[in-house]
């Protein structure tokens, strides 16, 4: 737990697994406003939590322009805003499983349109992260969602839909699209309020297999 304690004061990335239909965990990081600490503090701080600031995910990240995580700090990123380093997390939660993953889905596919809420600006390149996705778990489908249905598409092994996930009716019938309920992973990476990640967790969460985890990177 010393970890996690340590972690929880740089940024919120809040994690639910379900272990069964009434039972899971809760482990949150708190995002605070240590982010714009020099690349040398952020890497000397996450090395309590990895040593592997070079992992295949980041390297991913860098290669897709998402700003899930990142190899140099200082390289520009497409949305010209600063990475984040949710790869270290996240690949000390999948490296193991890498081959095992089948099904992901994200809430949040990175609208390039500015008179979008949440939005990457004009220099954003939607479904980033999903294309990073599909290479890190070579055998998933991934699916993706977004309240802008001008950046919505389809590609080998990626489906996305249209969702406003501030509505519940909204969520349940992106699901009956998806028409899936044993995904292995679900992050909410969509608009970044309290509302809308409780509507989006509370119409989703029973898609999780059993073993699943629930992920809301930010609020």
């Amino acid at each position: 737990m010393k970890t996690i304690k340590d972690i929880d004061r740089i940024f919120f990335f809040s994690i639910l697994r379900k272990l069964n239909r009434f039972r899971f965990i809760l482990i949150q990081y708190f995002y605070k406003n240590k982010l714009k600490n020099s690349i040398k503090d952020r890497n000397h701080f996450y090395s309590s939590y990895s040593q592997n600031i070079e992992n295949d995910l980041s390297k991913l990240c860098e290669k897709h322009g998402t700003d899930k995580g990142y190899i140099d700090f200082d390289k520009k990123i497409p949305n010209q805003g600063q990475p984040l380093p949710y790869s270290l997390v996240y690949h000390n939660l999948f490296a193991h499983c890498r081959e095992n993953i089948k099904f992901i889905f994200e809430c949040g596919i990175g609208s390039n349109n500015e008179d979008v809420l949440s939005n990457m600006s004009s220099t954003g390149i939607p479904g980033a992260s999903l294309r990073m996705w599909r290479e890190y778990f070579p055998n998933a489908q991934i699916y993706g969602a977004d309240i802008d249905k001008r950046i919505l598409f389809e590609e080998e092994r990626i489906k996305t839909f249209h969702v406003d996930q501030t509505n519940a009716q909204s969520v349940k019938f992106m699901w009956s699209e998806i028409n899936k309920n044993n995904l292995d992973i679900i992050i909410d990476d969509g608009l970044h309020t309290f509302e809308a990640a409780i509507t989006l967790f509370e119409n989703s969460f029973e898609n999780l297999k059993p073993d699943g985890i629930y992920i809301i990177e930010d609020v």
